[in-house]
């Protein structure tokens, strides 16, 4: 007598019930793990570099704040300051009687120096003619109005008093020439500091930004093109003839 079993074919055992798919599954999850991870780290990131960026603009903002009102303006007619193409003139009175004058004027991305001798003779309204160093940086409306009429004009004006500061300190080098404005360039934080503390020095133009008096860090003052100066029968300074053309290759 022939008994049939009834059997299972014969290969590879079917796995247990909730065992299917273990592996592609955990693999699922291990990719969406990391997505998640790296996805958190970018946030984080990103995060942390705009607080940074915030931080940075506020500090920057606070600084420009303070500058800006802590400099004083003065009233200077606009027929006077509307002949420069944004020439600047820039006085700056330290301490010991020093007196640096300049005229920046920028064209194609470069920026031209005009160095002025405070002994200059500026005639005035009265005819009389005096050195720019006895007019007051205060109120610069005659020496605004004798440059012009000397051939000069500018559009901007920005005059820095340091004279009641000590000399060995660092606004007094700055204001001696001893303390060079763009070797601070590459210290923003002591930068901004003391352009805080020489604001309450700074007497501006009408129509002059708080940024011109910032910009004068990136002017390379170094090699400026002075005025030629001769003197006249009194004893006087003034131009020398030659000054057309040293003014023609400054602007």
């Amino acid at each position: 007598m022939t008994i049939a079993i009834a059997s299972e074919p014969i290969g590879p055992a079917a796995p247990a019930d909730g065992e299917a798919d273990v592996a592609p599954d955990g693999d699922r999850k291990g990719k969406s793990r990391r997505r998640r991870l790296v996805r958190r780290v970018l946030i984080a990131t990103g995060a942390g570099l705009l607080t940074l960026i915030a931080i940075v603009g506020a500090w920057i903002g606070i600084g420009l704040y303070k500058i800006d009102h802590a400099v004083h303006h003065v009233s200077v007619p606009a027929s006077l300051l509307a002949r420069g193409k944004n020439d600047l003139l820039a006085i700056v009175k330290g301490p010991d009687h020093s007196e640096q004058i300049f005229v920046f004027h920028a064209t194609k991305g470069h920026t031209h120096v005009l160095k002025i001798p405070s002994t200059l003779g500026l005639p005035l309204a009265s005819g009389h003619t005096v050195p720019i160093q006895t007019l007051s940086l205060h109120s610069p409306r005659e020496i605004i109005a004798g440059l012009d009429h000397l051939g000069i004009p500018v559009t901007h004006y920005v005059g820095v008093d340091l004279h009641m500061v000590d000399p060995n300190s660092n606004l007094g080098e700055l204001a001696t020439g001893k303390l060079s404005i763009t070797s601070m360039v590459s210290d923003p934080t002591g930068t901004t500091t003391l352009m805080e503390q020489v604001a309450s020095h700074i007497y501006l133009g009408p129509g002059t930004p708080v940024s011109a008096v910032l910009s004068l860090m990136n002017v390379p003052t170094a090699n400026p093109v002075s005025v030629p100066t001769d003197k006249d029968g009194h004893g006087r300074v003034v131009l020398a003839s030659a000054f057309a053309t040293v003014l023609r290759s400054f602007l």
